[in-house]
């Protein structure tokens, strides 16, 4: 546990207040749950993991435009995905734009009659490639952008040469559904591991 005490040593040195900590479930111990509550650590939601390798990915049709995000375009493109995670703009939106132009991303939207009303990013790493950062601007959902979004960039990945696909997002409640879920295991990636997100805050 010597790494986990270094990392929440390095939030309160930085004056975090608050962080999620994504753990695979193969490194946690036998026990994590208490060695958890003894640092302060509460059980979050619970993401699902996916794969496929790229080739195996749908394709997918829609009426929107679907293509790489211009450089004119990347702060648009950015306040859709945030606004469509109920995430404030500002800040954040100069962190995602920064990744338009960048070797290890690529990133698409989809156009609706020359409005930018969706967005997702691909990042590239060796023969993996991510699958992150998806969002439909409100009035736009139902047209299909999300599933041609994950089939652009299941192309782009297979075209950068990498060999596997991944995603993740949240597990539904039971008797709930979570479209992004639908949507990626339509499209034929595979649930490979369910994880659990760990919440620290710090000491008041």
């Amino acid at each position: 546990m010597q790494i986990l005490d270094r990392v929440l040593d390095f939030y309160r040195e930085h004056g975090v207040d608050q962080a999620v900590l994504q753990l695979v479930p193969s490194v946690l111990p036998a026990g994590f749950d208490e060695v958890a509550a003894a640092r302060g650590l509460a059980p979050g939601s619970t993401w699902v993991k996916l794969a496929a390798r790229p080739a195996d990915v749908a394709a997918s049709q829609t009426s929107l435009r679907v293509a790489p995000v211009p450089a004119a375009e990347a702060r648009r493109w950015a306040d859709v995905l945030l606004t469509g995670f109920g995430m404030p703009t500002g800040g954040l939106t100069d962190m995602l734009a920064a990744t338009v132009g960048q070797p290890a991303w690529r990133p698409f939207a989809a156009w609706d009659d020359g409005e930018l009303v969706a967005g997702a990013n691909l990042f590239l790493h060796g023969e993996a490639a991510s699958l992150n950062a998806a969002a439909t601007a409100s009035g736009h959902r139902g047209l299909g952008a999300q599933s041609a979004l994950i089939a652009a960039r299941a192309r782009a990945a297979a075209e950068a040469g990498c060999r596997w696909l991944f995603a993740e997002t949240g597990k539904p409640a039971p008797g709930q559904q979570n479209p992004s879920l639908n949507n990626l295991r339509r499209a034929g990636l595979v649930p490979l591991y369910e994880r659990r997100n760990w919440v620290w805050r710090a000491a008041s």
